[in-house]
């Protein structure tokens, strides 16, 4: 399986103007997500998409379910939806390590490395956490954390770069550092993730990946039905 080009056909897609109908960023009940597997699977079907990956959250710690998990997307009727399993797990420290298992990586199909957490979190009080760090330090450890996991970790697809600065201390990241991530990914072949839930420059990452030959993820981070394939809604609303 060259798992490259689930990612190759998405930037010969859109370097053709072709919507590429994928939604590489999804969660179901097994962990934070609202509906089953068989429920988002059946809705992606509906949108027409081509392909889906359950990228549902896992670490090292993670027992039994995932093998079960990954036992019901592999049992889905793929004629019209190709659905692969897929681990979004997160990057621990600024060694680059990822929080994860021989027995997930075992199942899965695509590996998705996200900072979800600084290093020595253990529960997210999200006042607190905000209150810790300044904005600044907030984007240079996300940063140094996403720099090292590319290069010192194997997986394939890097989540929502920044997400977090984005998401929980509302940052606006300079270009600059979105810019040596795209570049560090085609260095290393990782896909970048251009995320509908986390980026509002959509374009402007699409446009500078497909510059820099970058390979693209792209993702809704849906957590229910009504939230599958909405990163498609952006090539649909620009043609």
């Amino acid at each position: 399986m060259d798992k490259l080009k689930l990612f190759k056909d998405i930037n010969e897609n859109i370097s053709k103007k072709i919507t590429p109908n994928v939604d590489l960023h999804m969660h179901t009940n097994w962990t934070d997500g609202k509906d089953s597997v068989f429920k988002m699977h059946e809705y992606a079907c509906k949108k027409k998409l081509r392909k889906i990956l359950f990228s549902e959250h896992a670490r090292s710690t993670s027992g039994d379910w995932f093998g079960k998990f990954s036992e019901e997307v592999k049992s889905l009727n793929k004629k019209n939806c190709e659905a692969y399993v897929g681990a979004e797990v997160k990057i621990l420290n600024f060694s680059g390590d990822l929080d994860v298992n021989d027995k997930i990586l075992n199942k899965v199909d695509y590996l998705m490395a996200s900072v979800h957490r600084f290093p020595g979190e253990t529960n997210i009080n999200k006042k607190k956490t905000i209150n810790k760090y300044s904005k600044k330090d907030a984007l240079e450890i996300e940063y140094e954390l996403t720099i090292k996991a590319i290069k010192n970790s194997d997986f394939e697809i890097l989540g929502h770069p920044f997400g977090m600065s984005i998401s929980r201390y509302n940052i606006k990241p300079d270009w600059n550092l979105f810019k040596d991530i795209i570049k560090l990914c085609k260095k290393f072949d990782k896909a970048f993730e251009i995320n509908s839930y986390y980026h509002s420059n959509i374009q402007k990452l699409l446009n500078e990946c497909i510059k820099e030959k970058t390979l693209i993820s792209l993702g809704s981070n849906a957590h229910s039905i009504n939230e599958v394939g909405e990163i498609n809604s952006f090539f649909n609303d620009e043609k």
